[in-house]
């Protein structure tokens, strides 16, 4: 095996020392409102659920099509360490772009975004 395919084999590829299962894939599992959806009224928060547990959560901004920022606090929720509760302010009707950025309890980054449409205040 040359060198090139030896480096992209161990990219792809998680290592696992001593035979050890590597990680599962970290991302989300869930939004709420799910990404892509149509909900007749604004809620008042947005939920992010990981597939695992969270270290910290980096940023969290929900965006109005203005690219006016929504968000008053995005925090990990208490009972749930794999979710990220969002409150927001001032919601109008309209279309939101949620852009996420959270640390994954071993440490990596993972950011992501989604977006959903509220037809009523």
């Amino acid at each position: 095996m040359g060198l090139l395919s030896s480096l992209i084999r161990r990219e792809a590829i998680p290592y696992a020392p001593g035979g050890a299962t590597a990680p599962a894939p970290f991302g989300v599992r869930s939004t709420r409102p799910a990404g892509g959806s149509l909900v007749r009224y604004l809620p008042a928060q947005v939920t992010l659920t990981f597939a695992g547990r969270l270290r910290r959560v980096i940023s969290v901004r929900v965006l109005d099509a203005r690219g006016i920022n929504h968000t008053v606090t995005a925090r990990r929720d208490p009972r749930n360490a794999a979710r990220v509760v969002v409150r927001m302010r001032h919601p109008r009707a309209g279309t939101y772009t949620v852009r996420w950025k959270v640390q994954a309890g071993d440490g990596h980054s993972a950011a992501g975004t989604f977006t959903f449409r509220a037809s009523r205040r």
